[in-house]
């Protein structure tokens, strides 16, 4: 896996909270960012990443899934249906595993790294993740998920992860 100058923004970076701009134009800017978050997501050991995470203000998101490997430009969710529920951790949040409900189908609409109009029709896990991503880029992390009182439970979790991104560690 080659070198990356990216590097993964932890909670308590206000870019996680950023609703992320709409790439204008695919071009091989967008298409070095997608490979570059791409690298960034291997070296984390992450099955997906979104840009903001990454510290990039740009609706981009890459996920590798059995082998597939989605890296998608301005996706958004078009449908949604039934109900599941997962155990999810984030690059974000290391160490932190929550149990997210999410719906358990999923339609995604985007760009490819190409530029190319892209709809994905997704079930369990790659909706699970896709649903996660696409969060992000919408400045929403799994967090928000879950209910009030579990968020308290972790209060002290989030408190760490928040001294580490200030420390820069």
């Amino acid at each position: 896996m080659r070198e990356t100058k990216l590097k993964i923004h932890l909670w308590g970076e206000s870019i996680l909270r950023k609703k992320c701009r709409k790439v204008e134009n695919v071009d091989d800017g967008i298409r070095s960012t997608l490979n570059e978050m791409y690298s960034l997501m291997k070296i984390s050991d992450g099955v997906g990443l979104a840009a903001n995470q990454a510290g990039i203000d740009l609706q981009l998101i890459v996920i590798e899934f059995k082998n597939d490997i989605f890296k998608l430009v301005n996706p958004r969710i078009i449908k949604k249906e039934g109900s599941i529920r997962f155990d999810e951790g984030c690059l974000s949040f290391p160490g932190l595993t929550l149990n997210v409900k999410r719906a358990e189908k999923v339609w995604v609409s985007a760009l490819d790294d190409k530029g190319n109009p892209l709809d994905i029709e997704a079930s369990g896990i790659l909706a699970v993740i896709l649903q996660h991503e696409i969060d992000h880029i919408n400045g929403i992390v799994f967090i928000d998920r879950i209910p009030f009182m579990e968020r308290l439970k972790i209060r002290g979790r989030l408190r760490e992860i928040r001294r580490q991104a200030k420390d820069g560690v």
